[in-house]
């Protein structure tokens, strides 16, 4: 169910939301709860069903064919265009955007990684995620 989610979140919304799949992937994989096979297979039949949906209902609402988030993956990767939007310095996320975000309990994150093992299978994926974006220009 969860890749049907992330599949769901990253054709129809964000494909940024692909760079959280990969560690939570790794990690569903490392822990057993899927296969490779399996997992590539309902990637690919959600895949087909989320873009037949989203180019079905934009299309229709903007009269074109049209994939929004095909155009901002095109313009941002193909392009290379992203940094028109402007770009940050590749430690941001953790000295400004995660610190006014979480205010206190910025640093009781970093407590309970060290602390609590168990914290760690669901914030590891989510921080992997932050680094792998850190180091990208536009954020």
């Amino acid at each position: 169910r969860a890749l049907i989610a992330f599949t769901f979140a990253i054709v129809i919304f964000r494909f940024d939301v692909a760079v959280l799949l990969v560690p939570c992937l790794m990690v569903m994989l490392i822990r057993r709860e899927v296969t490779l096979l399996r997992a590539v297979g309902v990637g690919a039949v959600a895949t087909t069903l989320f873009l037949a949906l989203t180019i079905g209902v934009d299309s229709w609402f903007w009269r074109k064919w049209l994939w929004p988030e095909g155009e901002v993956l095109y313009y941002n990767t193909v392009l290379n265009k992203s940094s028109n939007w402007g770009t940050a310095p590749v430690h941001w996320y953790f000295t400004s955007a995660l610190p006014r975000a979480l205010l206190a309990a910025y640093p009781m994150l970093w407590c309970d990684l060290w602390a609590q093992p168990k914290f760690r299978r669901f914030s590891v994926p989510g921080l992997a995620m932050v680094v792998l974006y850190s180091r990208l220009p536009h954020k």
